[in-house]
């Protein structure tokens, strides 16, 4: 890469990598002993470009663009079936799955109030060339989970992110002690083109079309105490791609997230940690469409749902 200040304020970096990689896999199919051999050579060219202008000291405005490959796994690729147990399903993988490549661009406006604290707002833009998404894979011995590509799909939206110290807001010296931390996002996914026996123009499998990430964190340094409060949500998003026939498309539902984590300092070597993941402890839910109408309404079947369960972890270290 190569940075260039064009002017005091507009900076450019520029870089490119050139990357060979070699994905082989030997195997064979189970009955027929039918051989599979795998063998994808790919050089891609990976360029990607980032301008930079300053306002001033604390703030500034970002344009970039990159271009990004998503390989696929080896377990993604072997024909063969292995069971997930977190999801009661057996899956198979298909060796002639494609690599997918991604177009990257987004632009961004950074504001740093003071030392620590950020204050962020972006566009973005992706497009997807043979993304591999989740599908259904049925035959005579019954059906199972699988992958393939499908042709295009791209995905747009904005996010905001901020760090901030709540230190003057008030009186309150609690306040004081006090900083928000926020990550959001809203996109529009859209699977152009798709594989053979689903849907074109629908949401992009496993894309969300918001998720939300926030943290309140505590933290007094004369009583050697921090308390930090997170909660998680994703938007519903498509688990498995259903192929109208056999198995409808199939949805994860919204869960909200609440995790509690405490840190008390004893002395100048010991501290007490207590962690409280997933307070609320909302049901993981799959309901798939069992109308094909595109949406997910009281008439739709569950196809699975259960409660992972709230923990708590507690630990004591002693510094020599």
């Amino acid at each position: 890469s190569t940075f260039l200040p064009i002017t005091p304020k507009l900076n450019a970096t520029l870089g490119f990598r050139g990357e060979y990689n070699r994905q082989q896999l030997q195997s064979q199919l189970k009955g027929s002993g039918t051989k599979v051999d795998v063998d994808n050579p790919i050089f891609r060219a990976l360029p990607s470009v980032n301008l930079s202008y300053n306002f001033t000291k604390k703030s500034l405005v970002r344009l970039a663009y990159s271009t990004t490959v998503n390989r696929p796994e080896f377990r993604e690729l072997a024909p063969f079936n292995y069971y997930d147990f977190n999801f009661d399903v057996s899956r198979v993988g298909n060796p002639n799955l494609k690599t997918p490549s991604i177009q990257n661009a987004d632009l961004r406006y950074e504001f740093y109030p003071n030392d620590g604290e950020l204050i962020s707002v972006a566009g973005f833009y992706k497009y997807f060339k043979n993304p591999i998404e989740s599908r259904v894979n049925y035959s005579g011995s019954g059906v199972s989970f699988s992958v393939d590509n499908a042709e295009s799909a791209y995905a747009y939206g904005a996010e905001i992110e901020l760090r901030k110290s709540l230190k003057a807001l008030t009186n309150v010296s609690f306040i004081d002690d006090l900083t928000l931390i926020l990550n959001a996002s809203v996109i529009k996914s859209d699977v152009v083109t798709g594989f053979a026996g689903q849907e074109n123009n629908r949401q992009l499998q496993g894309q969300s079309p918001y998720l939300v990430n926030a943290g309140l964190y505590y933290n007094n340094e004369p009583l050697g105490l921090q308390i930090n409060a997170l909660y998680n949500v994703v938007g519903k998003r498509i688990f498995l791609v259903g192929d109208d026939a056999v198995q409808p498309t199939v949805y994860e539902m919204t869960r909200n997230v609440i995790d509690l984590n405490i840190i008390k300092t004893l002395g100048k070597k010991v501290e007490l940690k207590l962690g409280l993941q997933d307070l609320l402890n909302q049901p993981f839910r799959l309901i798939q469409d069992s109308n094909l109408d595109g949406k997910i309404t009281s008439s739709d079947e569950t196809y699975q749902k259960y409660r992972r369960g709230s923990y708590a972890t507690l630990g004591l270290s002693y510094k020599f």
